[in-house]
């Protein structure tokens, strides 16, 4: 019995190994991203990559032609069209505001948009911004992701945000996944 505790003791002893190695420890976000995930946002961040990675097709999108309004927090597309955006960054407005993304280009009339955010992980070219959004669509209790492209051939590293959305296209759309 004594035997078999010292060599059960050695082995844990040797096998172990301390968890916080400092030569492993990598401080920035990798733009490859694998399983296994420490949480549901690198889960959702790796499949944003493999939707990029895999059904990507470079398009080019119409910007939308007619009068854009901003009133009571929505952004209208001519008489009948409207976005109503929420819970993101107010800057990405512009996108919107631009005509670069309009509810025609995903076949509605209007659409509510939440959670929109830039992918900076995703591209590392400065003529190249991509994004991620919630859609909420009527009589669905989950909404769905999408994620779309603006490129900006004029754009280099000191482009603003304003000067990047007003010589871009949008050249990708594409659903993603359902929100559970």
């Amino acid at each position: 019995m004594k035997l078999f505790l010292t060599i059960l003791l050695l082995t844990f002893t040797i096998t172990c190994k301390s968890q916080s190695d400092p030569e492993k420890v990598k401080n920035e976000k990798s733009t490859d991203l694998k399983p296994p995930f420490k949480n549901q946002g690198e889960q959702e961040d790796y499949w944003a990559q493999e939707l990029f990675k895999k059904e990507y097709k470079k398009q080019h999108y119409s910007k939308f032609i007619g009068e854009i309004i901003t009133t009571d927090g929505k952004i209208k597309f001519g008489k009948v069209q409207y976005i109503e955006l929420f819970d993101s960054n107010s800057d990405y407005n512009l996108i919107f505001e631009k005509g670069l993304f309009y509810p025609d280009i995903l076949n509605a009339i209007s659409l509510q948009i939440g959670s929109l955010e830039e992918l900076e992980f995703l591209s590392n070219n400065p003529k190249v911004k991509r994004f991620r959004f919630w859609l909420y669509r009527p009589n669905m209790a989950n909404p769905q992701v999408y994620l779309f492209e603006l490129t900006n051939e004029k754009a280099n590293e000191k482009t603003d945000w304003k000067s990047f959305i007003k010589n871009a296209q949008l050249t990708f759309v594409k659903s993603g996944w359902i929100i559970i």
